[in-house]
């Protein structure tokens, strides 16, 4: 009888190996196999829905190269009992829409990626997101500059709720640890990439903020818009706006827990439709105008226009 631990190992090389979908299935012949980690999803389900979003995950990626971003994330947010809108500023809709545009704000929820993509209805919309994010499947992989981020700790997200805290061990337990020197030269990499298909004239989401809601901004955003204002490139002009999302964190795992009190706290907690708003957008040249060019003073700048956006 295979123990928990092995086929959290086996889970790993799944994910590893052929993505989200493969993950499904080998945690689906586990749950059919064995008793003891079926009872173990069975409790761990009662307060972090791991088969549900296991399910709700598995067909994002075939979605994404049938319909497109746009399509397909419009689509998995009609699975979810809730609705959504989206605001974007007084007259610039079209530029944020056509326009070479980075979006950069909070996390919020894993809901976040899905979110932008359905408002902005882009096809060519990409983002900066953690190496995990790309397991999901090739599709989806292909539309992600992936970062290594630093694991988090259990300590930590507990400061955050016990769901967050499941959520740090699961990714700790799945995600397979780089060196500090291999992590940075990926990241700068991925930023590189990055910045050069919005020069071409794409969409890029970036969300900056550390997990700690008390820590400063991460500098990948300053080195982004560092990039796009190199010389030779004043011709893109790329646009910076700012997004907030209304949505709780958690109100997504209560939605889909099998726990009816969890579940009718996450109906409460999205009672009204969540909101996704975009600020007015600023020019990159203005940006390097206010704050130069040194990444730290770029990053600050931005988180602190986001703030005083209210956001």
């Amino acid at each position: 009888m295979p123990t928990i631990r092995s086929i959290v190992a086996e889970l790993t090389i799944s994910l590893e190996a052929g993505g989200i979908e493969s993950m499904a299935r080998t945690h689906a012949a586990a749950v059919r196999d064995s008793c003891s980690y079926r009872w173990f999803c069975k409790l761990v389900d009662l307060i972090y829905p791991i088969t549900a979003l296991l399910h709700l995950f598995e067909g994002v990626d075939r979605r994404v190269g049938a319909l497109g971003v746009a399509d397909a994330s419009r689509e998995l947010l009609a699975m979810l009992p809730t609705s959504w809108a989206a605001t974007f500023p007084t007259d610039a809709e079209r530029e944020v829409r056509t326009r070479p545009v980075v979006v950069f704000g909070k996390h919020g929820s894993i809901l976040t990626p899905f979110l932008i993509a359905a408002a902005l209805d882009r096809p060519d919309m990409k983002m900066l997101g953690a190496t995990y994010v790309a397991r999901l499947g090739p599709n989806v992989a292909a539309l992600t500059y992936t970062v290594h981020l630093p694991t988090p700790t259990l300590r930590r997200a507990a400061r955050r709720g016990i769901l967050l805290r499941l959520g740090a061990w699961l990714t700790a337990r799945l995600s397979q640890p780089v060196s500090l020197n291999v992590a940075r030269e990926h990241n700068r990499a991925s930023l590189r990439n990055a910045a050069e298909h919005v020069r071409r004239g794409g969409a890029l989401l970036i969300a900056p903020d550390a997990r700690n809601p008390r820590a400063k901004w991460r500098s990948g955003i300053g080195s982004l818009v560092a990039h796009l204002a190199q010389e030779g490139d004043s011709n893109v002009d790329a646009l910076l706006v700012p997004y907030r999302i209304w949505a709780s964190i958690t109100g997504v795992f209560h939605i889909l827990s099998p726990n009816p009190i969890l579940r009718a706290l996450g109906r409460w907690e999205y009672r009204r439709p969540i909101r996704v708003v975009f600020a007015e957008p600023l020019r990159v040249s203005a940006v390097i105008e206010q704050a130069g060019s040194d990444l730290t003073a770029i990053t600050e700048y931005l988180e602190a226009h986001y703030r005083h956006l209210g956001f």
